[in-house]
């Protein structure tokens, strides 16, 4: 039993625990939230990180590893690039498909098409080839043409790499590269390593 004395609270005093309770439960509400949700974040970026590591070293298709590659603006692998590739496919003249010969050397078909790629200048900047003068006329720019009649531009020394997902990679090489004569050590500078050899 309580004793008589016992002075009760007032409903002011009532209403000011009450809101204070709330207070602290509501607090301690948004901090859980605000830990659950940072814990979502962070899964959810290792989630795509090791998805993006992942699709680097798992997606390339057989196919890809040995009909297509990486051509690269500069020795860099964050450089400006394109993918190029050669057909998987012959088309005869009567419309039957067939399946093309395998390139016994991945590699050099690679620095071939990548080759192309620099001769038509796609990535802007290019020197054009001069045509040397005959018969004692001024040299002239860009005058050697390629199949389609453009004018065709300086390839660069190409090197190949093995990215992780097995496709191959080409980038020019700079006369002020410290590996211009290691192709192996040219690689391990952009972490790739050599093409393997058929």
């Amino acid at each position: 039993m309580l004793p008589s004395n016992l002075l009760t609270p007032t409903d002011a005093e009532f209403a000011r625990v009450e809101a204070r309770l709330l207070q602290t439960i509501d607090a301690q509400q948004t901090h859980r939230m605000h830990r659950h949700r940072a814990v979502a974040v962070v899964s959810a970026v290792l989630l795509v990180a090791g998805g993006g590591a992942t699709a680097w070293v798992t997606l390339a298709t057989p196919e890809l590893r040995t009909t297509s590659a990486y051509c690269y603006s500069a020795p860099r692998t964050d450089s400006a690039f394109t993918q190029v590739g050669s057909p998987s496919d012959q088309i005869a003249p009567d419309g039957t498909v067939t399946p093309a010969i395998p390139n016994p050397d991945p590699a050099a078909a690679a620095l071939s098409n990548c080759g192309a790629v620099w001769a038509i200048d796609f990535f802007g900047g290019g020197t054009p080839i001069v045509q040397p003068p005959s018969d004692g006329e001024p040299a002239i720019e860009g005058t050697e043409t390629g199949a389609d009649g453009a004018p065709g531009y300086v390839v660069p020394p190409l090197r190949a790499c093995l990215r992780p997902d097995g496709v191959l990679s080409v980038f020019p090489v700079l006369p002020s590269d410290p590996h211009t004569d290691d192709a192996a050590g040219f690689c391990a500078a952009l972490d790739l390593q050599l093409p393997y050899r058929p």
